[in-house]
C-alpha cells in the first residue's frame, strides 16, 4: 500500500468513482455497515458481510487498464478493490464524516467523480449522424491543405537583421551559406520537417504557398516570434488518414463539442443564487502613458 500521504486524494476520488456510500447518499446494499451505493449482484467477493459487485472490479480494471482474464492483473485489481472497501468500512466505524473538513474533501471528489462519469456518459449518448462526420472529415481535409513543407528558417529579433540577411539570398548567396552565417546570432535557427500550413503562423503559411521547392521569402516575414527569413527544402503532396482510421476520433471530438454546448447551455439557464460576496478582481496597474507629463507638459500638448 502506498504512503498514506500520497494516497490520501487518490483514494477519495476513486472510492467516489467506484461509487463507495462512504462519498455520501444512502447505500442500494442492504445493512446498517452497507458502504456501497449500488446493486450488489452479482457479486465478486463479501468483505465484512459487505457484497461487492462484479461491475465494480469491471470498473476498477478499465481505470487501470487491467485485463481481468489475467491471474496477476485479477489479483491486483481485486487487493485494490478489497482496501477500497475496508477503509470505507473504517470511516464509517470511526465516524469520519463527523468531522467537516474530511466531509467536504470526500463530497467534491464525489461531485467531480458525478461529473467527469456523466461527461463521459453524454459524449457516447450523443447522435451525430454518419453524414456529418464525414462532412467534417471533409472540412477538415481542406483546411490542413494539400502539401506537406520541409522548410529552414533564421528568425531575427528587429527587422533590420532580416532585411540584411534577407539581401544577401536575393544577391544571389545560397540560403545554406546565410543560415551558417547567422546560425549564431539569430534568435531561432532550425529546420522543420512534415509541416501543415495549419500547422505555422498564418502569416508564415500565406507566404509558403507562393513558394516552389528551393526558393526563399525574398522579404521577411512578421509574427510573434520575430522576423522570419524562410526557405522551402522540400513540399511533398500531404496523404491523409482514411475516413475509416479516423471517424471514431472525429465523433469523440464533436460530442465533446455537443456536451460542452450542453453545459453552457445548462448553466444559462440554471438559476444561480450567490449567497454571499465574491472577492473584487484586483485593480489593473495605471498604464505606464498616465503617468505624469514631462518637463511640466499639460495632458495632452502637443510638442514640436
Amino acid at each position: 500500500m502506498l504512503a498514506a500521504a500520497h494516497r490520501n486524494r487518490f483514494l477519495v476520488l476513486t472510492l467516489c468513482t467506484l461509487g463507495l456510500a462512504a462519498c455520501g447518499g444512502g447505500s442500494s446494499s442492504s445493512g446498517s455497515d452497507a458502504v456501497i451505493q449500488m446493486a450488489s449482484e452479482p457479486a465478486v467477493v463479501v468483505i465484512n458481510g459487505q457484497p461487492v459487485p462484479q461491475a465494480l472490479l469491471d470498473a476498477l480494471a478499465k481505470l487501470r487498464q487491467l485485463d481481468l482474464t489475467r491471474s496477476e492483473d485479477y489479483e491486483k485489481a481485486l487487493k485494490e478493490l478489497t482496501e477500497y472497501v475496508l477503509l470505507a468500512q473504517e470511516a464509517k466505524r470511526e465516524n469520519l464524516t463527523a468531522d467537516s473538513t474530511y466531509s467536504a474533501q470526500v463530497e467534491i471528489g464525489r461531485l467531480q467523480a458525478v461529473a467527469n462519469a456523466s461527461v463521459l456518459a453524454l459524449r457516447a449518448r450523443a447522435e451525430i449522424d454518419p453524414s456529418i462526420l464525414m462532412a467534417e472529415y471533409e472540412d477538415q481535409l481542406t483546411k490542413v491543405g494539400k502539401f506537406n513543407y520541409d522548410l529552414t528558417q533564421l528568425v531575427f529579433a528587429t527587422e533590420e537583421e532580416a532585411l540584411k540577411a534577407a539581401g544577401e539570398v536575393v544577391a544571389g548567396k545560397p540560403f545554406g551559406t546565410v543560415f551558417n552565417e547567422y546560425n549564431g546570432s539569430a534568435r531561432q535557427a532550425r529546420s522543420f520537417a512534415q509541416m501543415r500550413l495549419p500547422q505555422l503562423p498564418q502569416a508564415v503559411a500565406a507566404a509558403l504557398q507562393d513558394l516552389k521547392a528551393g526558393e526563399t521569402t525574398k522579404v521577411p516575414i512578421q509574427t510573434q516570434a520575430g522576423w522570419h527569413l524562410i526557405h522551402v527544402d522540400k513540399i511533398e503532396p500531404f496523404v491523409p488518414p482514411p475516413f475509416e482510421r479516423v471517424r471514431d476520433a472525429i465523433r469523440e471530438r464533436m460530442a465533446g463539442q455537443l456536451v460542452d454546448e450542453r453545459l453552457a447551455k445548462l448553466r444559462e439557464e440554471a438559476k444561480i443564487d450567490l449567497v454571499g460576496q465574491a472577492p473584487k478582481a484586483a485593480e489593473p496597474a495605471p498604464a505606464a502613458d498616465a503617468a505624469a507629463p514631462k518637463d511640466g507638459a499639460a495632458a495632452g500638448e502637443k510638442k514640436d
